[in-house]
């Protein structure tokens, strides 16, 4: 028979055993999502991460090392609304691109990550897309408010 220091020994094997991996680095691992062609412009082409779910909105691109080039996120949403973004467990920073029926409404460039040392910001824009890309991105193919964007979503 098993004493009492046994039994609870045992319930916390069980309890560890159960417990969902610890993250990787102090952030969740995340997988990447199903893509889709995205044209700006009619001249600069991505293939985008499309995020539809709400889960997938809140994790983005958190903990993720970085973007291979000519990437991105894209978050789609089912109708315009104010969308906010933040930079939390980011490890590289972003220029986010709002878009609105088609037309790209807003740019913020260079969003840094969050440390513990830099005040908190949030982006917001009144949008049905938003276009995450590595920072940079929209200087170097000299991506516009106004530019037209093209998002094959399937």
């Amino acid at each position: 028979m098993m004493g009492r220091a046994g039994i609870w020994l045992v319930l916390l094997m069980l309890v560890a055993l159960a417990a969902p991996a610890p993250p990787v680095g102090g952030v969740e691992v995340n997988p990447p999502l199903p893509t889709a062609p995205l044209v700006i412009a009619g001249r600069v082409t991505l293939t985008v991460e499309l995020a539809r779910k709400p889960e997938e909105h809140i994790r983005g691109l958190s903990g993720r090392p970085g973007l291979k080039p000519g990437h991105g996120m894209l978050f789609v949403y089912d109708r315009s609304q104010p969308v906010s973004i933040w930079m939390k467990d980011m490890r590289f920073p972003l220029d986010i691109v709002w878009i609105r029926d088609g037309r790209i409404v807003k740019i913020e460039k260079h969003a840094p990550p969050l440390t513990p040392t830099r005040p908190e910001r949030i982006y917001t824009a009144m949008a049905d897309l938003v276009l995450e890309v590595p920072a940079g991105f929209t200087d170097r193919k000299r991506i516009r408010v106004g530019n037209t964007v093209q998002a094959t979503l399937p």
